[in-house]
């Protein structure tokens, strides 16, 4: 067991006129009694004080610690015995707090030990959030090779090139991207159904002589913009086009070189 500080490290009596007592003492007792409790020169408990504790002539007591397991009184009296301020009680005990106060938010006036914190479950809703940063926790979704997608996922400040030169289905991990073909023959780009959220975006650029068939998966709508009507999209040599999903499988393109 390891003892605690009173309150303030350094203490000095000092009188109603702002002079210093010299030879003033602090009497320690059992809360609510006057049963004298013991208290100590270190924080291992092993060196007991006078009781009372008795200031120099500076009015300066000894560094005091006290035992978290007790509730004290603490009275400060004159060199003569007079007693100056009585205050009960006084108490240092500090205790940890439970995985169930945690979750409830009842963990004021307690400590919890960030090593625990890993293997606890509820941190998030007793929180409001789920800390980055708690013990033992992993950083994830923070670029665009992840497994979900969300409106606040951090995201790519340019458009990666990603180079598919034969037929090819997008992916989640294109959002974000340039997907790009390079290829003399004609080829298909497929959007697939289900796969992406809303407001994921996609560029498709074509260098090739291949036209780039922009096709429709199961469910999928495609528009080019200013139209109304659904239809798998060409993308010519030097073509240059977004894809922008603006509903569930519902999606526009705009660019040049498309038809």
């Amino acid at each position: 067991m390891s003892g605690s500080l009173l309150p303030a490290a350094v203490w000095r009596a000092i009188d109603q006129n702002g002079l210093t007592m010299a030879g003033a003492k602090l009497q320690f007792y059992l809360t609510g009694t006057t049963t004298a409790a013991s208290v100590y020169a270190n924080a291992t408990l092993a060196t007991a004080l006078s009781n009372p504790v008795t200031a120099d002539g500076a009015g300066l007591f000894p560094a005091i610690y006290l035992d978290p397991t007790v509730t004290y009184r603490m009275q400060l009296q004159t060199s003569g015995g007079s007693v100056v301020a009585d205050v009960d009680p006084v108490s240092v005990t500090v205790t940890e707090a439970t995985l169930a106060q945690v979750n409830a938010g009842l963990v004021t006036g307690v400590y919890v030990s960030p090593a625990k914190l890993a293997a606890w479950t509820g941190i998030a809703a007793a929180l409001g959030y789920t800390p980055l940063n708690k013990a033992g926790d992993t950083a994830t979704n923070l670029t665009l090779a992840f497994s979900s997608f969300a409106s606040n996922s951090a995201g790519y400040l340019g458009a990666p090139v990603n180079e598919e030169d034969v037929a090819y289905t997008f992916a989640l991990s294109d959002s974000g991207k340039m997907v790009r073909a390079n290829n003399g023959a004609a080829m298909a780009y497929t959007i697939p159904p289900s796969t992406f959220p809303v407001g994921t975006a996609i560029v498709v650029r074509n260098v090739g002589a291949g036209v780039v068939t922009v096709t429709r998966g199961s469910g999928v709508s495609l528009m080019l913009a200013g139209s109304g009507t659904s239809k798998d999209v060409a993308l010519a040599q030097w073509g240059f086009a977004t894809l922008i999903q603006e509903a569930t499988n519902s999606w526009v393109i705009s660019g040049t070189g498309i038809s």
